[in-house]
């Protein structure tokens, strides 16, 4: 059986006048009057058989040996009960409460493919809540960052982590069509003739030497850092863009973008799912959204688009 103990809002109020040692600024913390504070210290040091917790001195509370003994521990007992409550609101399922699946994934891959998919999910697997962190952060998924897998974009290595492929990307140039009408690009040697946007770590070079153009990589022009901005300038008519397929395929179906060339380059890296053992095999959350991205993952060129 517990024993009596002070009420929660008692020890609050004690705790907020020993870190400001003055009544009126903890009576202000806590939206109650000095009075209530004074009433609540009374009642606490009744409680605890007469203890003084404070003295005045002058115009200046101050507390006495025992109140700095107190309220070290209550501070460790009200960060405790803090924790508790904390860990019961984002605790796992259980009994029928939703399951958090933390995700970290780059913001283009995000915005671009991900998010627009996820209400299929949550229809499937209405049990289940997907929490979205984008960012060009790596997340350590070592359970101290409270990410659960994520989504990455590179060469499919990364140390200590387990790794699988989600999917690749062809690279091919895309405008928005009013762009196409002002400009009416026929050819890859069109293409020259205008305003290329660029992303530094996409290079033109690449793809005009798969067209057959021997040309250096372009010097001017607008320069985007994020995949998911370039396609947005892009689609605003400012000018021509290399797309991967994964980012760009629903503007392509909404016709918001439109291919300039059938020719294709394969990307050289593609996107991961990553996690670290062992929460894969232990979570059925882990399995149902992996299940389902894979799915989703297909959709990109059939068969000919896994990731070997």
């Amino acid at each position: 059986m517990i024993p009596h103990l002070p009420p929660i809002q008692t020890l609050r109020a004690f705790e907020a006048a020993a870190r400001h040692l003055n009544y009126s600024r903890a009576a202000d913390e806590l939206c109650l009057t000095h009075g209530a504070i004074s009433h609540h210290i009374g009642r606490l040091e009744k409680e605890l058989g007469g203890v003084r917790l404070f003295v005045r001195d002058g115009q200046r509370m101050l507390l006495t040996d025992a109140g700095q003994v107190f309220v070290m521990e209550v501070r460790e007992g009200l960060r405790a009960l803090t924790e508790a409550v904390e860990n019961a609101r984002t605790r796992p399922r259980r009994n029928g409460a939703n399951r958090v699946l933390s995700v970290s994934v780059l913001p283009s891959f995000a915005a671009r493919w991900l998010v627009p998919r996820l209400a299929s999910f949550q229809a499937s697997h209405p049990e289940i809540d997907i929490a979205i962190h984008p960012t060009s952060n790596l997340a350590a998924l070592d359970g101290r960052d409270g990410i659960d897998l994520a989504i990455r974009y590179g060469p499919g290595r990364w140390p200590g982590l387990n790794a699988t492929p989600l999917m690749k990307s062809f690279i091919f140039p895309v405008c928005s069509p009013e762009f196409l009408a002002r400009t009416r690009i026929n050819s890859p040697e069109d293409l020259l003739k205008f305003t290329l946007l660029r992303n530094p770590r996409q290079k033109w070079r690449p793809w005009f030497l798969a067209a057959g153009l021997d040309v250096p990589e372009p010097v001017q022009g607008p320069v985007f850092d994020d995949a998911a901005l370039l396609l947005q300038a892009a689609a605003a008519g400012q000018g021509a863009a290399l797309a991967r397929s994964a980012l760009a395929m629903d503007d392509l179906s909404a016709s918001r973008l439109v291919r300039l060339s059938d020719i294709e380059i394969e990307d050289d890296y593609g996107w991961f799912l990553v996690w670290r053992e062992p929460l894969c095999g232990e979570r059925t959350d882990v399995e149902a959204f992996t299940a389902w991205l894979r799915h989703k993952a297909q959709y990109l060129k059939g068969p000919s688009t896994d990731v070997e």
